[in-house]
């Protein structure tokens, strides 16, 4: 077996600057309350993200970093390391050789994982560190979005009276007949997998889009689409009627656009969900906008600002009067550096109040207004009612 390196990741972030020592504290003592392994406790509170994290113990212990340019997803290592084993141990195989198996981990210092995939493979391990939403894309990428498709098919088809391709582009299918299949187990199992994906790789966007022949489904990580295992063409009306029905539209409209939301719980952690459909010549087009509530608020420094653009703006945002306006195209950050702005003004002297649609993040201590329409919660008889 290799020489493994026992240095401790809450002593590097330290040493490295990006924790001080009462930090280390606090998150020590939290993460304990949870599952989650020290680093991912770290990410999810915002204390630092997967990157400086993956930069850090690069350097700090001369692991080579994770590029998806290097390792070209391999389908044929899922044969090596099975998806039980590669979930348990938190690794996604790589590259192998005659003697050696490279391996992308999140905890690289997990001695007795490494360990053990020596034993199972029968083969030296050597890994290279990666963030969580890295491996996720190679944990779905490897084993498949959607384990047991063909299962689901299987059912689905038994469970379809009619012809599938006649169906999908009917106008005349019975909507009660529609709502009868989107609650049976393979529909449900089949949107659950596309949903638990997204959320495990972190993704912040799921397109759903029918083409002529074919259906293409896509996250969006980091800003950035790519492609997942999509399933057949076939099954593309009951999987949006499914969301649909969860979104609370009406699944009998399917020439114009809606809107719609709905709320999951995943691993102890709540995900909003906005949906939002659109007609296309090939069929409806969904978009899934995910946003993981328990993430925590960013600070502007974890933001990745420059420190002079930062400074400025917490000299802005410190002033009693004037207006600051956040804009910019849908998923590029408003919402997150607003909420990271609150963070910094939230204090005792200070009264805040907020109008969101929705309310994407809780901040304790702020008075957040979420509107209702049909209750006449607008935003004008809302303001109306905080400047009287």
């Amino acid at each position: 077996m290799a020489i493994r390196n026992k240095k401790r990741l809450g002593e590097m972030l330290v040493e490295g600057g990006l924790l001080t020592e009462a930090q280390l504290e606090e998150a020590i003592t939290g993460h304990k309350k949870t599952k989650l392994k020290l680093g991912q406790y770290l990410v999810r509170e915002g204390y630092v993200s997967g990157n400086q994290i993956a930069d850090l113990v690069s350097v700090q212990l001369h692991i080579e970093k994770y590029r998806p340019d290097k390792y070209p997803i391999d389908m044929e290592l899922s044969k090596t390391i099975p998806v039980d084993v590669a979930t348990k141990y938190q690794v996604a195989p790589l590259v192998r050789s005659r003697f050696l198996l490279t391996v992308a981990m999140v905890d690289p210092m997990d001695i007795a994982a490494l360990d053990a995939l020596e034993v199972y493979t029968n083969t030296e391990i050597e890994a290279v560190i990666c963030t969580d939403q890295q491996l996720n894309h190679l944990v779905g990428s490897l084993y498949g979005t959607y384990s047991g498709i063909g299962g689901v098919i299987e059912e689905m088809e038994i469970a379809k009276e009619d012809e599938p391709e006649k169906a999908e582009f009917s106008d005349e299918v019975e909507v009660g007949s529609l709502q009868d299949m989107v609650q049976e187990a393979p529909v449900v199992r089949l949107v659950n997998s596309i949903l638990s994906q997204a959320v495990r790789e972190g993704a912040s966007d799921v397109h759903i889009s029918p083409e002529k022949d074919y259906v293409q489904v896509r996250f969006r990580v980091d800003g950035r689409l790519h492609e997942v295992p999509a399933p057949p063409k076939s099954m593309i009306l009951l999987i949006i009627s499914r969301l649909k029905t969860l979104s609370n539209m009406d699944i009998a409209l399917s020439k114009i656009p809606q809107d719609g939301r709905f709320t999951i719980k995943m691993d102890n952690r709540e995900i909003n969900i906005r949906t939002s459909t659109m007609p296309t010549i090939y069929g409806e087009n969904m978009v899934i906008r995910l946003l993981d509530t328990s993430s925590g608020v960013y600070s502007l420094e974890q933001l990745g600002m420059a420190e002079k653009d930062r400074q400025k703006i917490e000299d802005v945002i410190i002033k009693p009067y004037g207006m600051v306006l956040s804009t910019g195209p849908t998923g590029s950050g408003k919402s997150t550096t607003i909420y990271s702005l609150l963070k910094i003004i939230n204090k005792p002297d200070i009264n805040i109040i907020t109008f969101e649609d929705p309310v994407e993040y809780r901040m304790e201590k702020i008075r957040q207004i979420q509107f209702n329409r049909k209750a006449g919660m607008t935003f004008a008889s809302g303001l109306r009612a905080v400047l009287r």
